[in-house]
């Protein structure tokens, strides 16, 4: 078949490839195109002596991304530091941003203190 099938947008790095966006026909999920991108990846950058692949942006819980916490090696920036993923599950509410409230939940919550507006600072 000559139809395009998956796409992955890709920076080369001076240590290895960054996994920036990857897409694929929807009826080709039960065929894990995620996880064959990542492995085909894995060998561009073992051709290419790079010693790193970056799987790019993980989200704990999402059902989308979830595919990338399956491999093994893989580290995660939490805290400022990196970090080995030992179990997926412990990265849980800290980083997920689907646990976070909507921004604009937030914005309804700030409060602006009193301001006076007969004073010259003010304008």
């Amino acid at each position: 078949d000559k139809d395009l099938a998956a796409v992955c947008l890709t920076d080369v790095l001076d240590d290895g490839l960054s996994m920036v966006y990857s897409f694929y026909d929807p009826l080709l999920h039960k065929e894990s195109p995620g996880s064959f991108i990542i492995l085909d990846h894995i060998e561009i950058a073992r051709e290419a002596d790079l010693p790193y692949v970056y799987l790019g942006y993980w989200v704990p819980g999402s059902q989308k991304m979830g595919y990338k916490s399956q491999f093994n090696a893989l580290e995660v920036f939490h805290k400022n530091s990196w970090q080995d993923i030992k179990d997926p599950a412990d990265y849980g509410q800290t980083i997920n941003p689907l646990d976070i409230e909507p921004i604009s939940d937030q914005v309804a919550k700030i409060s602006l203190p009193e301001v006076d507006l007969t004073s010259p600072y003010s304008k």
